[in-house]
């Protein structure tokens, strides 16, 4: 593709490949183009990428943003995002989530 279009090999970031669990989910479309669709995740799978990592004050934001765009209590959030959580960072997600809902509405 970078080729046919005249990209840069590296046109195309693939750094949160690291973090898709389950495949990706079946979100709305944002670009389509010949030979190309690029789909975006579910925000519970986006919101499971970012509890995942939980890096910086940028993934708390973000995810906070996304925890926003849900509805549902804690738990329910929780059984959303689950299925997209990677293996072996489910407690870092758990507690990150724990975090970041109280920071957002306090204490459950």
């Amino acid at each position: 593709m970078a080729q046919e279009y005249n990209l840069s090999p590296d046109w195309l970031n693939d750094g949160a490949k690291g973090y898709l669990v389950g495949g990706v989910s079946q979100g709305a479309v944002i670009f389509s183009a010949p030979g190309i669709v690029v789909k975006s995740p579910a925000i519970a799978q986006l919101l499971a990428m970012k509890l995942c990592a939980w890096r910086d004050d940028v993934d708390i934001e973000d995810a906070r943003h996304l925890l926003r765009s849900l509805s549902g209590n804690q738990g329910q959030i929780w059984a959303a995002i689950e299925p997209y959580l990677l293996p072996g960072a489910e407690l870092k997600a758990q507690y990150a989530l724990l975090d970041l809902w109280e920071t957002t509405y306090g204490p459950d």
